[in-house]
């Protein structure tokens, strides 16, 4: 099944790549996008970029990549970067799409995504309803469950705060938030992404900094190793699952924050995305990769392991206790955000499949499900996240398929 969804993504992605006309690199125009001012109808183009980088840097970045390191190898980096470039045309074309195929809500307000998409352009109820369920189900028993689950990990881990303490702490924040709308949402990642994401990018360049002499060694090894005889299998496989968890590339997810964009030009919000994925793979995940790689990792001797465990051995391995700290902080505020942004994924999908809002009971919901999954196996929920992954992928792959490929339905 691995085999069957990588080379599903990779042919999509060269595909969509093809029919966008290699529109997904114009980097003067996603600046110019990110920059565009809002009107009074939805949040604006980099307020939508927050909600999804907000779901992308969290729990893949940090400690997902790490898990991509242990089991396929130094060599898996390199096919984690390929992937993301060969499909970042998915996630132009999703975001793209959403943007045509949405519905305002009120005066204020957009949604959509990809249950919209496959019910208005595809005009195919059932199969919306098929993936909009499925969403639900994956992300409430795997994709937001890892979040808190790492949080809680790291905190017993360094701290050894009792888990029914941490997550009645998570589960009393996220409380304070979720009752809030999209836009004071956004408004507060907008705040929270920017400033721990500098923080977090300038002490991995302080430690490769110290460590310059030996960055070139460790590129070329990650080539090396990628295409190494004995793990080039392994390492491609991982490396590829890794970059379509972290980035959610094709997933369908980022259509939903694009979808609740000011923005009405297609190509522009499209573009804003591919930023998104871009700044996960290249910056966030791959200067974790290199501060692992700088760290004696493979000596570690974990079970039941999550990720972070690696990540944080090798942050207070170049920076003592204080690289320490700042990772916790790191991780706590990017997995929250994640958390933040997943809630607000399953309610617009909540919505469309029972069109109304049952916001108190799906709260009370969201709320259990956080506290539970602190003392979950991390192994399970990482089993459910590769099942969840390849179950969305393929649906929505498909049909973006075949939306592209309608006649007289031309995405701007």
């Amino acid at each position: 099944m691995n085999t069957f969804i990588i080379l599903l993504f990779i042919t999509s992605g060269i595909y969509f790549t093809l029919k966008l006309k290699f529109k997904n690199f114009n980097l003067i125009l996603t600046l110019k996008a990110l920059i565009k001012k809002n009107d009074d109808i939805g949040i604006t183009p980099f307020e939508s970029l927050c909600i999804s980088l907000a779901g992308r840097i969290g729990v893949g970045s940090l400690s997902g990549v790490a898990i991509s390191i242990l089991q396929g190898g130094i060599g898996s980096i390199f096919w984690m970067w390929i992937t993301t470039i060969i499909c970042s045309s998915n996630t132009m074309l999703e975001s793209m799409i959403s943007v045509k195929y949405r519905k305002k809500i009120n005066k204020n307000t957009y949604e959509g995504g990809p249950f919209y998409y496959i019910d208005l352009a595809l005009k195919n109820k059932k199969f919306a309803l098929i993936y909009a369920i499925l969403f639900v189900l994956i992300y409430l028993g795997a994709f937001l469950p890892i979040q808190t689950n790492t949080i809680s990990k790291i905190l017993f881990e360094v701290m050894h705060i009792n888990k029914y303490i941490i997550a009645g702490i998570i589960t009393l924040i996220t409380s304070l938030i979720i009752y809030k709308n999209i836009k004071q949402i956004a408004e507060i990642l907008s705040k929270i992404i920017p400033f721990i994401a500098i923080t977090y990018i300038i002490t991995c360049l302080i430690i490769i900094l110290k460590n310059v002499t030996v960055i070139d060694n460790i590129l070329i090894n990650i080539i090396k190793e990628a295409f190494n005889k004995n793990s080039i299998i392994t390492g491609f496989t991982i490396g590829t699952l890794k970059s379509i968890f972290s980035t959610e590339a094709g997933l369908g997810t980022g259509s939903i924050a694009s979808s609740s964009s000011s923005n009405t030009n297609e190509l522009e919000q499209g573009l804003v995305q591919v930023f998104g994925i871009f700044f996960d793979t290249f910056i966030v995940s791959t200067l974790t990769a290199f501060i692992i790689l700088l760290s004696p990792f493979s000596k570690v001797n974990l079970l039941d392991i999550n990720g972070i465990e690696i990540t944080q051995m090798a942050f207070i391995y170049q920076m003592g206790k204080i690289g320490g700290l700042i990772l916790i902080i790191s991780i706590i505020v990017f997995a929250f955000s994640t958390i933040i942004s997943s809630y607000y994924y399953i309610e617009v999908a909540l919505k469309y499949i029972f069109k109304y809002n049952f916001k108190k009971i799906y709260n009370i919901s969201i709320l259990i499900i956080i506290f539970l999954s602190t003392i979950i196996s991390p192994n399970i929920i990482w089993d459910l996240i590769d099942k969840g992954i390849i179950i969305l992928a393929i649906i929505n792959t498909i049909a973006l398929f075949l939306i592209i490929n309608k006649k007289n339905d031309k995405i701007k």
